[in-house]
């Protein structure tokens, strides 16, 4: 089934303060440091002082044996079967995710159902990132590392995932990342991590946008094992990279969540119009930060 396509919003007007996750806290300070423009600064460059990786890492993943694609085509149908048994899955506009070549998925994130919801109606493998910790060892990390799944650590800037990220792009691979780096509390859309530029500036892959709506309500944060509630998906339409390219680490933070708002709307989500609201309130405190900073330095 296709969902009507809405006009593309208008590029935003103002920066909006990096959440914790990819790159958090290295987008430009709206406080201001006496260079550039506020709000139009490029993406942060990756340092070298997280350059080890996180935890030992094997790459067992896409195209490295044949037992690992017989795995993942028989993994995706079984959580189809789980899917539609249990929560009435229903997916809109797949055909947006190209058949070849590299994108960057970019999900809202409401329970730990995401990861493998956004794969089941997609005929491709995909790449994600995940949180260091779930790297212990054993037969768990086998399968992390043979879905493709890479280690980033959480709360600071990790130069190592973005450069896996980066360079998975560059080989044609799917990649998906959270980009709000935790699981919502309320089932709204929350801030987009500014650092999430350096992987869009770094790469020529489009952005595709994804809204997943249901999960919260199926298994939220604060309960132990899912429930059966039905949960949809829709795939945006890709941004392309030359757009992108032209905006600053903020703006581009703010352009994914516009669009991943509009998304909520267009599935006419219950959260949608929190989501939105909640976006409204925290373009206007990023604005009152800027003339509160222009005051300071005038």
């Amino acid at each position: 089934m296709k969902i009507p396509t809405s006009a593309t919003p208008a590029a935003p007007d103002s920066p909006l303060l990096p959440a914790g996750g990819v790159g958090a806290g290295t987008s430009a300070d709206p406080a201001g440091s006496g260079t550039g423009k506020p709000g139009r600064q490029t993406a942060p460059a990756l340092t070298t002082a997280s350059a080890a990786p996180p935890r030992s890492y094997t790459y067992r993943g896409e195209g490295s044996w044949w037992l690992q694609g017989f795995l993942w085509k028989i993994g995706r149908v079984f959580f189809q079967f789980i899917a539609v048994l249990m929560f009435h899955i229903r997916t809109f506009n797949r055909w947006n995710i190209p058949a070849t070549g590299g994108a960057l998925l970019v999900t809202n994130h409401q329970s730990f159902l995401d990861p493998w919801l956004i794969g089941i109606a997609i005929k491709r493998q995909i790449h994600y990132m995940a949180r260091d910790s779930l790297f212990q060892g054993g037969l768990t990390q086998w399968m992390m590392e043979s879905t493709n799944t890479f280690p980033i650590r959480r709360g600071r800037a990790d130069s190592t995932a973005v450069r896996e990220a980066i360079a998975r792009l560059n080989k044609g691979y799917l990649v998906n990342i959270f980009p709000e780096a935790t699981r919502t509390a309320d089932g709204t859309i929350g801030p987009i991590a500014a650092g999430v530029a350096i992987i869009v500036h770094r790469s020529q892959a489009p952005v595709i946008p994804i809204v997943i709506d249901g999960a919260f309500e199926a298994w939220p944060r604060n309960q132990k094992f899912p429930a059966c509630k039905p949960i949809r998906i829709l795939y945006g339409a890709p941004i392309g990279h030359a757009e992108l390219a032209a905006l600053s680490a903020d703006e581009i933070a703010v352009r994914i969540r516009r669009e991943m708002v509009d998304l909520q709307t267009r599935l006419h989500s219950s959260h949608a119009a929190a989501s939105h609201q909640r976006m409204q309130n925290d373009l206007q405190a990023g604005k009152r930060r800027l003339v509160v900073a222009s005051e300071l330095a005038g």
